[in-house]
């Protein structure tokens, strides 16, 4: 199980990111943190991978604390942003990622490449990629991996039509066969097609959390992008806007 308890971020300028965010994850599960920009889910995700220290809180993944190499030899990352050694071929780039988490095998990295179409372009320096390319290199090196945990922060964005599908029926066994992931996206349409869960914040705080049906229920509303403006406060902000195109 994957646990955040009490998690808060204050930086420097006394700006609280996140304030007493707990969350649970059991393995075989995907979770999203949906929330607008701003809103702590970037903390969040820097605090779990060790890049910032919290303020206060635990995080913990079957009992290791994110502090020791054992949690973070369990945990792949997805970022949004494009961040790779340029460089680097792709072939060199897994290479590295594979000594880093001691992994061996190679049969899934072969697997990933004809997945994502990408045999062409292996020896080629990565900054000669595409953003697509690059995410495809950024999700291949995740998926190769024997982890337990993945984060994934806006996988989808510069995909393809074909490699979008193919991410997501990969998730979905990622999930059945191997472990959990925790998603941040603002694509409410895919959270609400992979995820088990979805917590929800607002300016540093969960307002809620829960299944889709059981949110869609809660909330009166028949979809979760509905649930999201209602949850976060956001569906004042949202009338007004309404208005302002209807009068465009």
């Amino acid at each position: 199980m994957f646990t955040i308890h009490q998690l808060s971020k204050k930086y420097k300028n006394n700006v609280t990111a996140v304030s007493g965010f707990d969350i649970e994850i059991e393995k075989n599960q995907i979770v999203s943190i949906v929330g607008p920009n701003g809103s702590g889910k970037t903390s969040i995700i820097n605090s779990i991978l060790g890049i910032i220290a919290p303020s206060e809180g635990t995080i913990l993944l079957d009992n290791l604390s994110n502090k020791t190499a054992e949690f973070k030899q369990k945990l792949a990352y997805v970022p949004d942003d494009l961040l790779l050694p340029e460089a680097l071929s792709a072939t060199e780039y897994f290479d590295f990622v594979s000594s880093m988490y001691n992994c061996t095998s190679k049969q899934k990295r072969k697997q990933l490449i004809e997945l994502f179409n990408m045999e062409e372009a292996l020896n080629e320096p990565i900054e000669t990629y595409s953003h697509g390319m690059k995410k495809k290199t950024q999700l291949i090196s995740a998926f190769m991996l024997e982890s337990e945990f993945i984060i994934m922060d806006e996988p989808f964005r510069g995909l393809d039509i074909e490699a979008v599908i193919n991410t997501k029926k990969l998730m979905k066994r990622y999930k059945a066969t191997q472990g959990t992931i925790l998603l941040s996206t603002h694509d409410m349409l895919s959270a609400e097609e992979l995820c088990d869960k979805i917590a929800i914040l607002s300016k540093g705080i969960k307002t809620d959390e829960g299944k889709v049906e059981e949110l869609k229920l809660k909330y009166n509303s028949n979809s979760l992008e509905e649930v999201f403006l209602k949850a976060s406060m956001l569906s004042d902000r949202g009338a007004h806007f309404d208005q302002i195109i209807r009068n465009f």
